[in-house]
């Protein structure tokens, strides 16, 4: 019996209605997912831009310099990690390949940035350590911390050749600044006033670090010392996490508990058994089935050291 035009109308009426809940559910996905992607470039971009902003001016081998990047990192290091909760989650929605090409791309970069992370344990006490020697051993010397500065200053009044010359390097050396009326005195009574001057800068100091004792600054770097590094060892499990090498199933934290696995498996084996040789006695005191235990449970090789 062939169908009638009521029949037809209906199956066109059902396909037109799913194609209208096809066409919703994927406008629906799409109103979900587009913004996703645009969150995500803005963390990225938030993150460059407070790293490019800790590396100006550059100076790689100022610990002060160094402490300062690492500080920048770990207080920003949670703008790629709400980037790839975003990712994770938005992928995980149905028809997103966009979203999905992404949080590939993405879960590569997170290795690298635990990898970078873990390395940041061993710069910041480094940078700490020398930071420490730097501008902080003087004190528990008995010696203040800014002689050097000093000396620098003396040495330049020393040697200026002229009033000009003088103030220009006290500059520098974020010195005193040269009153007009000293200016107009000839050069030696100025020397000697600022040698004056200066002699009495360092009783002082010395005076009030001995009042002191230990700068309560070098505590403080400590306890930042030990902040990062927790922090550092936090972050780069949080972002072993989340990545995942190319080819690997698992995410990376979880290959790097392998290989720590891996290096304490050594001392829990024990070592391989070796063989009775043919003939050899066996000692005394030691009986056939063993002490306790049936012979069959025993493997014989285990009897001989």
């Amino acid at each position: 019996m062939a169908p009638g035009p009521d029949t037809n109308e209906d199956d066109s009426l059902y396909a037109l209605q799913a194609d209208l809940d096809q066409r919703k559910q994927q406008a629906s996905n799409r109103f979900h997912s587009e913004p996703l992607p645009l969150a995500v470039l803005v963390l990225v971009v938030l993150f460059v831009v407070s790293i490019l902003n800790a590396l100006i001016p550059p100076a790689i081998l100022n610990p002060a310099w160094q402490i300062r990047l690492v500080a920048t990192l770990v207080s920003n290091a949670y703008l790629p990690l709400i980037a790839l909760v975003i990712l994770a989650l938005g992928s995980s929605l149905p028809n997103q390949k966009r979203l999905q090409l992404l949080r590939d791309k993405f879960t590569t970069l997170a290795v690298l940035a635990a990898l970078g992370f873990l390395l940041l344990v061993p710069l910041q006490g480094l940078a700490s350590w020398r930071l420490i020697r730097l501008n902080f051993a003087p004190l528990e010397q008995g010696r203040p911390a800014a002689e050097t500065p000093l000396d620098a200053m003396e040495k330049a009044i020393k040697e200026a050749p002229d009033a000009l010359t003088l103030q220009g390097r006290l500059t520098e050396l974020r010195g005193p600044t040269i009153a007009p009326q000293d200016m107009a005195r000839p050069l030696p009574e100025l020397k000697k006033i600022l040698l004056s001057s200066l002699q009495q800068a360092r009783t002082n100091l010395e005076r009030r670090t001995s009042r002191k004792g230990s700068d309560p600054r070098v505590w403080i770097l400590i306890q930042d010392s030990i902040r990062f590094g927790i922090g550092s060892l936090a972050l780069a499990a949080s972002f072993a996490a989340f990545g995942k090498r190319p080819g690997q199933s698992e995410n990376f934290l979880y290959e790097l508990l392998g290989v720590l696995r891996s290096f304490k498996a050594p001392h829990l084996q024990l070592p391989s058994p070796r063989r009775t040789p043919p003939g050899r006695p066996r000692p005394p005191g030691r009986s056939k089935s063993g002490s306790g235990r049936s012979r069959q449970s025993r493997d014989p090789e285990q009897l001989w050291p």
